[in-house]
């Protein structure tokens, strides 16, 4: 199949269906590649990470593969991550760095992308400190922190009964006159956008993930119509 990585290379909003397209053609790519086969053997889950960098690279800052500068990389990474993905516990952010690494080489042996090296350099600098900036609750968004402390307090999150039980919980805690609800530890966490599975990376498994990256981006979409 040809795939035409240079299909988004311009400035202007990128319709969310027609991303999600170009991405899940790029993912499909990238798993069934060496890169992708290698990375497998140690993360089973692959794919998370290298579809939110694409997602976050278009909806957030227009910025395309092809066309990516270091700085942009950065923003995606060290500010977009940390801010808006929760992670089911600290240690998911171990995938995080050699993921994206696994899917850089490939973007750069597939398709010689000229800004692959350099965004190579940043990932590897970038590891010592990814895990602490994506634990560390100073760099978490509202949505976010609302999700870890939710989690952390032993509601399920992904159910909009628990999710309402603890928002109303929290609320209460404010109008007592609390500055915040009581005091709710961050070794757990809620994984906002997937679900991840375990075992084999069967066909029946991949289906499921390439469905719930369709709900991912359609929540989203709601999300964001609700903040306009």
């Amino acid at each position: 199949m040809t795939f035409n990585i240079n299909q988004f290379n311009r400035s202007e909003y990128i319709e969310e269906e027609e991303a999600g397209a170009y991405q899940d053609a790029l993912m499909e790519l990238f798993l069934a590649s060496p890169e992708g086969q290698a990375r497998a053997e140690a993360d089973p889950d692959l794919g998370f990470w290298a579809y939110q960098f694409m997602y976050y690279g278009h909806q957030y800052i227009g910025a395309s593969l092809p066309t990516m500068k270091v700085v942009e990389a950065d923003e995606i990474v060290t500010e977009l991550f940390p801010r808006k993905i929760s992670t089911r516990s600290p240690d998911a952010a171990d995938d995080t760095i050699p993921e994206l690494v696994a899917f850089w080489q490939f973007l750069k042996r597939e398709f010689k992308l000229s800004n692959a090296a350099a965004i190579l350099d940043f990932l590897d600098e970038v590891q010592p400190a990814f895990k602490g900036l994506m634990n560390n609750p100073a760099n978490f968004g509202m949505a976010k922190s609302f999700f870890m402390k939710g989690q952390a307090a032993g509601f399920d999150m992904t159910d909009s009964k628990q999710m309402d039980t603890f928002m109303h919980l929290h609320n209460a805690a404010m109008l007592a006159g609390e500055k915040t609800s009581p005091p709710l530890p961050f070794d757990e966490g809620l994984d906002l956008f997937d679900e991840p599975s375990r075992g084999s990376d069967t066909k029946k498994d991949k289906q499921k993930k390439k469905a719930r990256r369709k709900l991912a981006r359609a929540s989203r979409k709601k999300n964001r119509k609700r903040q306009k």
